[in-house]
């Protein structure tokens, strides 16, 4: 099987699906670190609600990355891989990056905690686009449901790593010290990204998009749909998502314990609902999943919203994050794989990025707003507010099956 049967549709490219993993592993990391890790340090720290929401706010560049992702498609190294290049390129950037956050105090300095975050988000993005645009690519109309599965299960894997061995392990012996292992886990990466592959040796990916050429995706109404729905089957995962740091330290979770519960527990909780996700969705259609996913979100929503008006011990704590875990990683594999379906592959980092961008406005707006809101409007409101939000994408999502 040569490499460039993938890239004209035929066959999956050899070793790809196997990469997909570790590449998401290696990015996802740092992602799980600053949605998670981050809020967490800050909470212990004193910070109030309004700077954790600054947190989802710094990561506005991860979502911008289609404002570049023209150039990660026209631009790349023949002899290193189009796209493998720009991620050898990302992951030196991101070490760098994480080595900086080691200057900061999230008790004394939590702006320029945040400044870091800035820059390693969109570090992150660059590499989040050069790897979608490797799926589109590589991977044949057959294997997009795995892909897309295979994606979000290092996303899971990658918040379990980083929960167990760095934040849980090292919780106690302060910020420095977990940001540090982290860049020993960053430099690692390098040295696997630089064994794989990849895209090296295929043929130019095709004729170089326009730079105006961003949105032109939304162009097709089938694009649009699936936009609406994720918007609004969204925003209960979004709000619970932006809650969940904020929930687990007013419980009375140590940093060191909720990320045992949040990244470890909640990483094996979402890779099992990858892995049953995915054939659900090669049977029943990625709009299937996601108003199932839709409908128990907004119950879930619902429940917290009129069960535990006064707060949530331990116990309410930890099912309210495992919920949150399964909901959000089973939505993934079903949306992306109807994704991958409708990108150019002459423009996949384009097309892809372009979707991840504007989906990611609306998450990190509710996010940021939810936690943001959560000491003005409380946890109640706010949960019913996300549940009807997503009921709404449910029905829609029906409907679109």
């Amino acid at each position: 099987m040569t490499a460039n049967r993938g890239i004209e549709g035929r066959a999956t490219a050899q070793g790809l699906l196997t990469a997909i993993i570790l590449l998401s592993v290696a990015q996802a990391a740092i992602g799980q670190f600053v949605a998670h890790g981050v809020p967490l340090f800050l909470r212990a720290a004193g910070q109030p609600g309004h700077v954790i929401g600054l947190v989802y706010l710094a990561s506005i560049p991860f979502i911008l990355n289609v404002l570049w992702a023209p150039v990660i498609d026209r631009f790349g190294h023949r002899r290193l891989g189009h796209y493998r290049a720009w991620m050898l390129f990302g992951q030196s950037a991101a070490l760098f990056a994480i080595l900086g956050l080691s200057f900061s105090d999230p008790a004394r300095e939590p702006l320029m905690l945040i400044g870091f975050v800035v820059i390693l988000m969109t570090v992150m993005a660059t590499q989040d686009a050069a790897l979608s645009g490797l799926m589109v690519r590589g991977l044949a109309p057959r294997d997009r449901a795995r892909g897309a599965s295979f994606r979000t299960a290092g996303a899971a894997l990658a918040g379990a790593a980083v929960g167990a061995l760095v934040i849980y392990l090292l919780a106690d012996l302060g910020w420095r010290a977990v940001v540090q292992a982290l860049s020993v886990f960053a430099a690692a990466a390098i040295v696997m990204v630089w064994t794989l592959k990849l895209d090296k040796g295929w043929r130019a990916p095709g004729p170089a998009p326009s730079f105006l050429s961003q949105l032109s995706l939304f162009k097709r109404p089938e694009a649009r749909r699936l936009m609406v729905v994720e918007i609004f089957t969204g925003l209960g995962l979004a709000m619970t998502f932006g809650l969940k740091s904020i929930v687990l330290v007013d419980a009375g979770f140590g940093v060191g314990d909720a990320a045992l519960l949040s990244l470890v527990a909640g990483g094996v909780v979402g890779l099992i609902a990858v892995l049953a996700v995915r054939p659900l969705v090669d049977r029943f259609g990625g709009y299937a999943v996601l108003a199932v996913v839709g409908a128990v979100t907004a119950l879930y929503c619902a429940s917290y919203g009129l069960l535990f008006r006064d707060g949530f011990g331990l116990w309410e704590t930890g099912v309210y994050v495992l919920i949150a875990n399964a909901l959000t990683f089973g939505a993934v594999p079903a949306s992306r794989a109807i994704l991958l379906g409708y990108c150019a592959a002459e423009k996949a980092a384009t097309d892809f990025s372009a979707f991840n961008s504007v989906e990611r406005v609306f998450v990190l707006i509710f996010a940021g707003a939810g936690a943001a809101m959560s000491d003005v409007v409380g946890f109640s409101g706010l949960l019913w507010i996300a549940g009807l939000g997503s009921l709404a994408g449910a029905v829609l999502a029906w409907r679109l099956r």
